[in-house]
């Protein structure tokens, strides 16, 4: 194989491994990781996903102890806010298989709370409280290990 052959071959090789890891959204790969929080809406304006975000704001210390990824999803575009490592934040398109399979076309807004271990824990259509989240969460067998360990 000739030396411009293959930096062809390995340069196509890292294109192909750096696109699939920014357009997809693998939720696999959070699984015993992080929890995941989805929050989706077809109108960036509307009262619920306003509502939604002020609900939000402000709780970084109490999302990134309970180990949170929040997903928000606008139309067909994403952002992934890691709570845990900021640099794994990262937004871009969301792909078609992800919504077929988790999003629900037909709502204009939804919440979805996955476990660590990967299951749906809740999906809703309502805005979703700080203290609903946290008592969800702080009631789970694995959240109260985390709990039991700190102290």
């Amino acid at each position: 194989m000739n030396i411009k052959l293959s930096i062809q071959l390995i340069t196509l090789i890292i294109t192909c491994a750096i696109t699939t890891k920014v357009t997809g959204q693998d939720l696999k790969k959070h699984k015993w990781n992080n929890r995941i929080l989805i929050i989706k809406t077809t109108d960036q304006n509307s009262i619920k996903y306003t509502k939604q975000i002020k609900e939000f704001t402000n709780l970084n210390t109490e999302l990134k102890d309970r180990k949170f990824v929040l997903y928000w999803i606008t139309n067909n575009n994403f952002s992934a806010v890691n709570y845990l490592n900021e640099k794994l934040n990262y937004s871009n398109k969301i792909t078609e298989r992800f919504a077929k399979r988790t999003l629900n076309k037909k709502e204009p807004f939804e919440i979805i709370l996955i476990g660590l271990d990967g299951r749906k824990k809740l999906k809703q259509t309502q805005v979703l409280t700080k203290e609903q989240l946290f008592s969800i969460i702080d009631a789970m067998p694995m959240r109260i290990n985390e709990m039991k360990n700190k102290k």
